[in-house]
């Protein structure tokens, strides 16, 4: 071992450059990923508001006046911006929990499919 411990010194620290070009780089993502976490809220946001807004089906109804008044209580609370989201959103919220018999009514209306087709190839003989 004839190397001088100068040089080996010289050859284990890393150049200025290279150490503040790893601490850009370090510096960089973190920022990057500071920024990225700081979206995120308002991208989950604006995912919530487009599922919300992908309706395509206007029905009218005509609602009891506590009804009424509950879809109103909803928007004055400020969770939907209007009668129409309240109600889109309790109607959905009513279909999922009645899911059950919505099942039932479906299996139902498939039997009696199946019975018109039956009685249509019976008519066609």
């Amino acid at each position: 071992m004839n190397e001088n411990p100068t040089e080996q010194n010289q050859q284990l620290t890393p150049t200025p450059t290279v150490t503040s070009r790893a601490g850009e780089t370090i510096e960089d993502i973190a920022s990057t990923l500071r920024d990225l976490f700081n979206r995120v809220p308002d991208t989950v946001n604006k995912a919530v508001e487009r599922a919300m807004n992908v309706r395509d089906t206007t029905v009218l109804v005509r609602l009891s006046e506590s009804s009424s008044d509950a879809i109103d209580t909803l928007v004055s609370a400020g969770i939907f911006k209007g009668r129409a989201d309240a109600a889109a959103f309790l109607i959905d919220e009513g279909i999922k929990a009645q899911s059950v018999l919505f099942q039932r009514i479906q299996d139902k209306l498939s039997e009696i499919e199946k019975l018109r087709d039956e009685l249509r190839h019976s008519v066609s003989q």
